[in-house]
């Protein structure tokens, strides 16, 4: 099961990282459009700038999760036990996947349910009742990157978690003889 967290992890990483790049160039593409009908026409269309800022909130939160997933992320402390010792690093990993989890799970809850779990008082549900500007569609599709990007981190966080229990079991299983 612990090997099963962790390459859903990777899993997760290596479709979030193409979905950044994804969104990072039609961010590019769009703003290029803007910029070359502005100077060389006097009539820049007003949804490549929508769509660009769009692009944008969804590049930038799925690149949180990948510098989540990859430890580059700032830490919220510096390890004051750095090289003391295996509980101390256990202390501290422990610490702040706490930190991370009373900062996603709220998001993630409060994405879906407003109050009284009400579902239709949620923050997706209420940006649906929303549109675009320029578009239309519903603002619900910019934010539902939220509570995506925190539920992916979250998986991370349990891979994390995963890790050790996950050698420990690889461990032992290649350790057994055949008998």
């Amino acid at each position: 099961m612990y090997r099963s967290i962790i390459i859903l992890s990777d899993w997760l990483d290596w479709l979030t990282r193409r979905l950044a790049v994804l969104c990072l160039t039609a961010m590019l593409v769009f703003v290029a459009i803007q910029v070359m009908a502005r100077y060389a026409f006097s009539a820049p269309p007003s949804w490549t700038e929508e769509m660009a800022r769009y692009m944008m909130v969804w590049s930038g939160l799925l690149g949180a999760t990948l510098s989540f997933k990859s430890k580059a992320d700032p830490a919220l402390f510096q390890d004051p036990f750095h090289g003391r010792g295996l509980p101390w690093r256990r202390l501290t990993a422990s610490v702040r996947g706490a930190a991370v989890l009373i900062f996603l799970m709220p998001v993630v809850y409060f994405s879906l349910f407003g109050p009284g779990m009400d579902m239709t008082r949620g923050f997706i549900a209420r940006q649906a009742r929303l549109s675009a500007d320029t578009l239309g569609f519903p603002m619900s599709w910019v934010a539902i990157a939220v509570p995506v990007c925190a539920s992916i981190i979250l998986v991370h966080l349990l891979a994390r978690a995963c890790e050790p229990k996950a050698r420990a079991q690889c461990r032992i299983s290649t350790s057994r003889e055949p008998g």
